[in-house]
């Protein structure tokens, strides 16, 4: 759900093809392409469904939160997750030491899983989606706008921050009832970026690039 959820606007459907149409996602109704001068939501003419939001501004907002969710995640790659003390011993463990642990447990598929989703595909997600926003908003195209879209598309589907921020208050509850457990640095940032990444996807449309980028190369 967009932060603007402003007016609805609704397509025409043609009589004829013509430039300025899109298909709805939905039903592949071709039509239209509804104007909108202000905050708004599209719908599809025949199935009412979500052809996109018009929200202005998304661009930038986009990029401040990416740009945060950049440092939060260097933050919670560096620091502890979670420290336990039992019987005398203090163990602290960061992200990339999860990775490891469960490969030196002989679980080196679970282990290659994790770096996967909860390391290496935010940090794509979030190195594609500054690749395109940071450009333009410096007035310039992104040489590989259509490949880096696709990398992001991907990398979204794929990244599992929430499953292990959730995940981990799930075992921190447990672990509470036989250790001394706490919550570092790491835990907290990464559930920052967990949140950003949803405040993100929730005004980021990559039809705003692609808009903006035909406009400067008019």
């Amino acid at each position: 759900m967009a932060f603007h959820t402003g007016t609805t606007s609704t397509f025409d459907a043609p009589d004829t093809p013509a430039p300025g149409l899109t298909a709805c996602p939905w039903c592949d109704l071709l039509q239209r392409e509804a104007v909108c001068t202000t905050s708004c939501v599209v719908r599809c003419w025949r199935c009412d469904g979500i052809i996109y939001r018009a929200i202005p501004g998304a661009l930038d907002t986009a990029l401040a939160l990416t740009l945060a969710a950049a440092a939060l995640f260097a933050i919670a790659n560096v620091f502890p997750v979670m420290s336990l003390d039992l019987q005398g011993q203090h163990v602290s463990a960061r992200l990339v030491d999860i990775v490891w642990s469960l490969q030196r447990e002989g679980m080196a598929a679970i282990g290659a899983v994790v770096l996967v989703t909860l390391i290496l595909t935010p940090a794509l997600q979030i190195a594609a989606r500054l690749y395109l926003l940071l450009p333009l908003r410096l007035g310039r195209t992104p040489r590989a706008l259509a490949a880096a879209s696709r990398v992001l598309d991907t990398m979204r589907r794929w990244s599992m921050v929430e499953v292990f921020v959730l995940a981990a208050i799930v075992c921190m509850h447990r672990l509470r009832q036989i250790a001394d457990l706490e919550i570092d640095w790491g835990f907290w940032a990464l559930g920052a970026v967990m949140l950003l990444f949803a405040a993100t996807d929730s005004i980021f449309d990559a039809r705003d690039l692609w808009t903006e980028s035909a406009r400067r190369a008019a």
